[in-house]
């Protein structure tokens, strides 16, 4: 399997050079004026990510005029994230009179990531991969830590009470879902000694694994979603490629499909294809935008009667702003200008960014900039994408991941209430840290202290002078020696001092999010869309920002909480 990874890898990065080297030898040569066709359809279409990509490439090494170069860059694929955050990059280099732009430029960035599925779909593969395996490590770090302070306890509580000896069917039982949940199961053990404040982290970890398989289904479907057919109504879709759909969608019988491919086939100009593409589609199901694209395609066969009739049976099943627009223009051709005006304000009330983008890219449609064509969106991606992933074999991070989701929430009602009515009492001292329980110690002092230690440091007149004195020195020499080991700690991953010191709700989640920024960093190159061998790197600097908020936190809470238990 990784060598096919490989294979493919590589394969793609050739894929890639040789694009780039073809466009840039295309973006030499000069323009040749397109001869003018009145309402014939116009191929060129709304996204040219290949050209943004060069562009991007001439702007880096040209800062001079990056400004003027990225801008075209920009309207050559409005919906192209990385454009928008080089923008943003070139502002902020003018801190901080840059300041409003390098804002703007990184609010759209994150906007046009709504706009383009390979991006998004890309950048939440990222994420959801570094979210699950910061979890892991953070997990693994905090049984290692915790492990010689708890389990003792539970050894103790074992020795003292036969009946107790079930507990460790807990972790057995969690190895038969993998490696991963035993580690859960471990911690679940771990749990029942840590303090109440702490307690809600076993709760987190079972409610983590519950999702997890959703978690990890998701992220390798988006290793395995670029299917031919998911790539052509994608592509045709989102207006970055027109052959591909025509390739490879003219078999397809479902709705994603029929659409899709009359929609390819009505920018070609093939409007008998399209019409019964679209018809097909409508029987399949009576969409609004399948009536839209309809009615576009018989207004350019010289019907325009006939196109009123659909925009306005699109508006019956749901009002959508490429109908009212669509029928604007109508009016308008008509010479009804007043009617005309009624509609588009109305296109505009619906969806005043789509009018907005379409104005701005008129002509790269496939009425020659008069109609609007409607298209699948987001939400039908995902539709495909789900189909995808439900055709791949089912993975996750440990076996039976249909049975996982029960299982942490059998064992987080297990720690609720053997961890509140059992019967564990056992516990360390909070001075000399000596293991105790009511079975073994006739006594029970106030401040959770043996009796050594009480004599000690409260009822001082029942002990010998010389014994006193030794017993607190041997406490504060032990207490010294944790104090400096915690501060040394802190210049570890945040987090890991605050575990070791008793804080580990606190010290997990630091931990987690230092691991979550560090790995989304790390990752970051391996994960690109397209020509693009940048990634997302506007996350490098997100994730710089929060492993440096997450240091100082922790040096805060370091510093906060030496004057109280650690010393």
């Amino acid at each position: 399997m990784n060598g096919e990874l490989v294979r493919r890898h590589s394969l793609f990065n050739f894929m890639k050079v040789s694009a780039v080297l073809l466009i840039a030898l295309w973006a030499a040569l000069p323009s040749v004026p397109a001869a003018a066709s009145g309402n014939s359809p116009s191929v060129s279409l709304k996204e040219n990510e290949p050209l943004s990509y060069v562009l991007m490439k001439r702007a880096a090494n040209d800062p001079a005029h990056s400004g003027d170069i990225l801008a075209r860059a920009l309207s050559a694929s409005p919906d192209f994230p990385p454009v928008y955050f080089s923008l943003a990059a070139r502002d902020f280099r003018d801190f901080p009179n840059g300041f409003l732009g390098w804002f703007y430029y990184s609010v759209e960035g994150l906007k046009a990531y709504g706009r383009n599925w390979w991006w998004a779909m890309d950048l939440s593969g990222l994420l959801i991969f570094a979210l699950v395996w910061s979890f892991f490590i953070s997990l693994t770090v905090m049984v290692l830590l915790r492990f010689s302070r708890e389990f003792p306890l539970l050894k103790h509580d074992i020795n003292e009470g036969r009946m107790h000896f079930f507990l460790f069917l807990v972790p057995a039982a969690g190895a038969f879902f993998g490696p991963f949940f035993f580690l859960a199961s471990v911690f679940l053990l771990l749990g029942l000694y840590f303090p109440k404040r702490d307690r809600v982290l076993v709760y987190l970890v079972m409610l983590f694994f519950a999702f997890v398989p959703y978690l990890t289904g998701w992220a390798e479907g988006v290793y395995h979603m670029a299917t031919p057919g998911m790539r052509a109504v994608v592509a045709v879709n989102e207006g970055t490629d027109n052959s591909l759909a025509l390739e490879a969608l003219g078999g397809r019988r479902d709705f994603d499909g029929l659409f899709s491919y009359g929609l390819a086939a009505g920018r070609a100009g093939e409007f008998s294809d399209a019409i019964a593409s679209y018809s097909a589609a409508i029987d399949k199901k009576k969409d609004a935008r399948a009536y839209v694209n309809l009615g576009n395609c018989y207004f350019m066969l010289g019907e325009p009667d006939k196109a009123v009739q659909l925009y306005q049976t699109s508006i019956g099943v749901r009002p959508g702003a490429a109908a009212y627009f669509n029928l604007a223009q109508v009016n308008r051709d008509a010479l009804d200008y007043e009617e005309g005006a009624e509609l588009y304000k109305q296109a505009v009330s619906i969806d005043p960014s789509r009018v907005s983008r379409f104005m701005n890219s008129a002509g790269k449609n496939a009425s020659g900039g008069k109609l609007m064509d409607d298209t699948l969106g987001m939400r039908d991606f995902y539709g495909l994408f789900e189909k995808v992933r439900g055709g791949q074999k089912a993975s996750s991070v440990g076996l039976y991941p249909s049975l996982l989701a029960p299982a942490a929430v059998f064992l987080a009602v297990f720690f609720f209430f053997y961890g509140t009515k059992g019967k564990l009492r056992a516990f360390r001292c909070s001075r000399c840290g000596k293991i105790l329980c009511e079975r073994c110690e006739k006594e029970l002092y106030w401040g959770r202290m043996c009796s050594d230690c009480y004599r000690s440091l409260v009822k001082i007149e029942v002990l010998d002078p010389k014994k006193r004195v030794a017993r607190l020195l041997k406490i504060h020499g032990g207490q010294l020696k944790r104090s400096a080991l915690i501060r040394a700690l802190g210049f570890a991953p945040p987090g890991i001092a605050h575990a070791y010191g008793g804080n580990i709700l606190q010290g997990m989640l630091l931990l987690w999010g230092f691991l979550f920024f560090l790995l989304t960093a790390l990752l970051n190159p391996l994960f690109t869309v397209g020509l693009s061998t940048m990634g997302h790197e506007w996350l490098n600097a997100v994730s710089a920002i929060g492993i440096g908020l997450l240091y100082v936190l922790s040096f805060a809470g370091i510093r906060r909480r030496q004057g109280r238990e650690w010393l």
